[in-house]
């Protein structure tokens, strides 16, 4: 495994948190189309969660990508 287990890698960051970013957009829009509105709750918890999320699936990625073999076995 190349590096530590919790690498911070910026360009891989900045990709899955805009992907969530659309998918929170898309979630939004859908509230608003279903229900008519969105509260509070619902914008902060989305606000406080998204990043969360996209932290983790960062992780993910990375580690996935470290566990690669070489092929210089």
């Amino acid at each position: 495994m190349n590096g530590h287990l919790f690498d911070f890698v910026p360009s891989v960051f900045f990709k899955v948190l805009a992907a969530t970013l659309g998918v929170v957009l898309l979630a939004w829009a859908g509230s608003m189309w279903i229900y008519g509105e969105l509260t509070r709750v619902d914008i902060a918890g989305s606000l406080i969660c998204t990043p969360i999320f996209a932290y983790m699936v960062h992780l993910w990625i990375v580690y996935a990508r470290d566990r690669e073999p070489d092929g210089d076995e």
